[in-house]
């Protein structure tokens, strides 16, 4: 049978039907009784026979129709179950209660009572409670699950009965009493004696939280709960202690977990006695909950009894409540390689940049995987005392992963002065020549072409191109731009890789090459060029849309003015058109913010308003935001409506946010569509992050939109470009002008420790969903406004978890 404590339902009043009381009556006949009373009497004693079959008959009457009443006894509740109206239900619900002649009726309305929440049927069930057993664990039950305010009015009665219960209500009386936050001695030290049984736990609704706020950390410290010879109490009690969340269960954690690895671990001990993984996992996931950096001391000597996924607890822990400069101070300390590998991972993970001293201290560590990841982080941070290490990385034998993360990570560090042993790496290093050639291009030295020069002709000329580009060499961009236009002489149209020539791919290669450069160079002496690309039907379709992109990189605003007009002119093809809409969302100028308005309400292809809603949207200029709220206003399916929103997502302010989200709840078309784009990963419509966006504060009012979708209205909530921002800023941007995830860390520590208070909170939020852990903890001890809105994050987070 189904657990009656478990309801299923909402609203079927059958969902607490229980067995037929067992022993049913049984009755003889009529005659058999009149034969009986017949055998061998005298006149009086048929005077008496007769007498007694009336009271025979009478009382066959009175079982009869009782029978009756049995059989029909649920028959109220279909009743109740079809009034509409919950207040006439649970008063039908409550006269039940009252006039129930049977126990399971009355056991049944009682838990329906409890099931709605009916607050006026309390009185009902604290008369309830005198009836023993059943009744009273469901009239116990049913308070419960009214709970306080409400049920605070039965405490008296539950601790009157108490003394009377039996295994049958005891424990849920005690819950209940629990639940109303009883202070009384009586039943504080029943709350005790149930947790301590392990009587409480079982029951529906159990929390450790309730436990906690209603023994107090005082109480649930005590030695009795902490050192319990049972290793259900002692998890449960670290379990309550950790809800606390607060520094003042530190101490009783620290203990319980000092005490709990103390405990012998052989199968020859008895059970009570035995070391028990769960009890340490509780206890180290609660000092972790607390968010304290105190919490970093006991949590760091339990490592080294941590094992397997216990030590991945303990971790985890040290990683939720223990910021990186706290952290720091062990690493002198640890002789276990092990944990010192552990200690110098978390240093690495919170990016907190305070410890770049802690980890050269360990740059000279004989063990790789200390060193080497150090030496990594450091070049992230552009701190050449990494150089050497990354250098003897590269050289290392089995250890492919890490040589190709410090060849990877020279490029973060280079100098000038790295120019010749790198150009020898070429050599030494074939299968991550690429990555060679980008660390040259990096150095900023003239002596860095020649050798990059070397590679054009080679599989890595791509990286040879965009290394040239970095470094803006004259040379470079002369042999580069000689190879951007198709020869006369070759044929190389195709829609489709399928299309393409096998011939052609050498060419095609040279070319995808010097297209892709000519935005990192950043010359407008390249532009003539390009436009021939992009117009030229003759030519592939891949090299002409990388050479649109590449004049939205360079180009300024009146060469994007040019750029309009040829997207609107008549006399250039459509593919071609097709092609330079590329161009326009590139790189933003607001300058030409009116002839892109105007294009989204004109008669131009849908490719052409759609890449200017995105230029729109990248400008973020506040300037646009009356026009495109208006826009919104046109529902017809050729109307700007669609492309306002794309504007409006990636850069509208408050306002028209909020008339986004309204037209959002009334047109399903527009989500739909809006979700696919954004989400879309085939194109780059919505990955775009370059340094000019923090500068010019493009990205923060993206940002701002995305929060603002998020919120929604009340009635629905817009999550998914919120999403997609965030995934943005984990993983950067590679082409021009983009910026790495280290980068952007720096720019939104710097938001997070300014003075502008939405910056600040919207930076948190994206640090805690990145997630940014030690950069939260690092503003947690900040203090100030930073503290309080960290602390708000981490707290939410731990709840989440």
């Amino acid at each position: 049978m189904s657990d009656p404590f478990d309801p299923q339902s909402t609203d079927d009043l059958s969902a607490f039907d229980d067995e037929a009381p067992a022993g049913g009556v049984t009755y003889g006949s009529d005659q058999d009784t009149i034969k009986a009373i017949n055998k061998r009497t005298s006149l009086g004693t048929k005077i008496m026979a007769l007498v007694l079959l009336v009271g025979v008959v009478g009382g066959g009457w009175f079982a009869y129709t009782q029978s009756q009443a049995y059989d029909v006894r649920m028959d109220v509740f279909d009743e109740a179950a079809a009034l509409e109206d919950p207040a006439a239900r649970n008063a039908a619900l409550r006269n039940v209660l009252e006039n129930a002649q049977f126990e399971d009726v009355k056991q049944r309305a009682i838990m329906n009572l409890g099931h709605f929440h009916d607050a006026g049927a309390v009185p009902l069930l604290i008369q309830a409670l005198d009836d023993a057993g059943v009744v009273r664990r469901s009239a116990a039950w049913a308070l419960a699950q009214i709970g306080s305010p409400d049920a605070d009015t039965a405490k008296p009665k539950l601790l009157e009965v108490l003394p009377e219960t039996t295994e049958i209500d005891r424990s849920q009386v005690v819950w209940t009493l629990a639940i109303l936050r009883a202070q009384e001695d009586a039943a504080i030290e029943a709350i005790i004696a149930d947790f301590s049984a392990g009587h409480l736990q079982s029951l529906d609704g159990f929390e450790p939280r309730i436990i906690t706020d209603v023994l107090g950390v005082e109480r649930l410290s005590s030695a009795e709960l902490t050192g319990h010879e049972r290793e259900a109490v002692r998890r449960l009690t670290a379990h309550a202690l950790a809800e606390e969340g607060s520094p003042a269960v530190i101490g009783p954690l620290a203990r319980m977990l000092s005490e709990e690895a103390a405990r012998p671990t052989g199968d020859d001990t008895p059970e009570g006695q035995r070391q028990s993984t769960e009890v340490i996992r509780a206890a180290a996931a609660g000092l972790g909950r607390t968010g304290e950096s105190a919490a970093a001391r006991p949590l760091f000597e339990a490592l080294a009894v941590g094992s397997g996924r216990l030590r991945g607890t303990i971790l985890d822990a040290l990683r939720q409540s223990t910021s990186a400069t706290d952290l720091a101070v062990f690493v002198p300390e640890t002789t276990d390689p092990e944990t010192k590998r552990d200690l110098i991972e978390l240093l690495v993970a919170s990016h907190d940049r305070r410890v770049a001293d802690t980890l050269a201290s360990v740059l000279g560590d004989e063990d790789v995987m200390v060193r080497g990841p150090a030496a990594l982080q450091l070049a992230k941070w552009g701190d050449d005392r990494a150089t050497p290490v990354l250098f003897a990385l590269t050289t290392l034998e089995d250890e492919d992963d890490l040589v190709s993360d410090a060849v990877e990570h020279l490029r973060y560090v280079a100098t000038p002065e790295m120019v010749d042993p790198l150009a020898a790496m070429i050599e030494t290093h074939p299968f991550r020549r690429a990555a060679i050639l980008r660390a040259l291009g990096a150095t900023e030295s003239p002596a860095a072409v020649r050798p990059i020069e070397k590679e054009l002709e080679g599989d890595d000329m791509r990286a040879a191109a965009l290394s040239l580009g970095d470094l803006n060499a004259d040379d470079g961009f002369r042999t580069l731009l000689s190879w951007v236009v198709r020869p006369s002489n070759v044929e190389m149209a195709a829609t489709n890789a399928a299309d393409r020539s096998l011939v052609n791919e050498e060419l095609l290669a040279k070319r995808r090459a010097s297209i892709m450069a000519m935005g990192f160079f950043q010359r407008a002496d390249a532009l003539d060029e390009l436009m021939t690309v992009v117009e030229d039907d003759m030519d592939d379709y891949e090299l002409r849309g990388q050479a649109a992109a590449a004049i939205g990189q360079i180009a300024d605003a009146d060469a994007m003015a040019t750029v309009i007009q040829k997207v609107t002119n008549p006399a250039v093809s459509d593919s071609s058109k097709r092609y330079y809409v590329q161009a326009l969302w590139q790189r933003p100028h607001r300058e030409l913010n009116a002839q892109l308005l105007g294009l989204l309400t004109s008669e131009a292809e849908p490719e052409v308003k759609r890449s200017a809603a995105l230029a729109l949207g990248y400008a973020a200029d506040p300037a646009n935001d009356e026009r495109l709220m208006t826009m919104l206003d046109d529902p017809s399916p050729e109307g700007p409506r669609r492309n306002a929103a794309f504007a409006i997502l990636l850069g509208g302010g408050d306002d028209a946010v909020g008339k986004l989200v309204q037209v959002l709840g009334s047109d399903p078309d527009l989500r739909e569509v809006l979700q696919q784009n954004v989400m879309n990963e085939e194109n780059d419509w919505f990955n775009l992050l370059t340094e000019e966006m923090f500068e010019s504060g493009a990205i923060w009012r993206r940002l701002r939109a995305a929060y603002l979708l998020r919120e929604g209205d009340g009635e629905r909530t817009y999550s998914y470009p919120w999403a997609k921002t965030v995934a943005v800023l984990r993983t950067g941007w590679e082409g021009v002008g983009g910026v790495r995830p280290t980068w952007i860390r720096d720019q939104l520590w710097e938001a997070m420790a300014g003075e502008d208070r939405t910056r600040r909170r919207l930076a948190a939020e994206i640090f805690g969903d990145l997630p940014e852990t030690g950069l939260l903890l690092r503003a947690r001890d900040e203090g100030g406004e930073m503290e309080t809105v960290a602390r708000s994050i981490l707290e939410r987070r731990r709840s989440a978890e």
